[in-house]
């Protein structure tokens, strides 16, 4: 499982932050897709609790924060990779 608050190190530079996170974003979800089969309900339960959370409490105020900087578009999409990874959880362990 990965943690969005751990990706990049271009603290202080928004743009570039955001650049960070979005590709974290799109190879975190790349890669659950990927491998979504292999995973448990218990893995599957706590990876959902853990993106949500992430999305809660880092994307969304990051969002905020890139929209008072005119960076809305980049955080929108890390937004989406989020909601479409939670969506690809839910949807499997409605599978299984």
């Amino acid at each position: 499982m990965g943690d969005i608050t751990k990706a990049g190190s271009n603290r202080g530079d928004l743009e570039r932050e955001l650049e960070d996170i979005l590709r974290f974003a799109k190879i975190t979800y790349q890669r659950y897709v990927l491998t979504i089969e292999d995973y448990t309900r218990e893995e599957l339960e706590g990876d959902l609790k853990e993106y949500t959370l992430q999305l809660e409490n880092f994307v969304v105020p990051l969002l905020e924060r890139a929209e008072e900087e005119g960076l809305e578009d980049i955080a929108r999409e890390i937004e989406g990779y989020y909601k479409k990874l939670i969506d690809a959880i839910k949807q499997r362990l409605l599978e299984i």
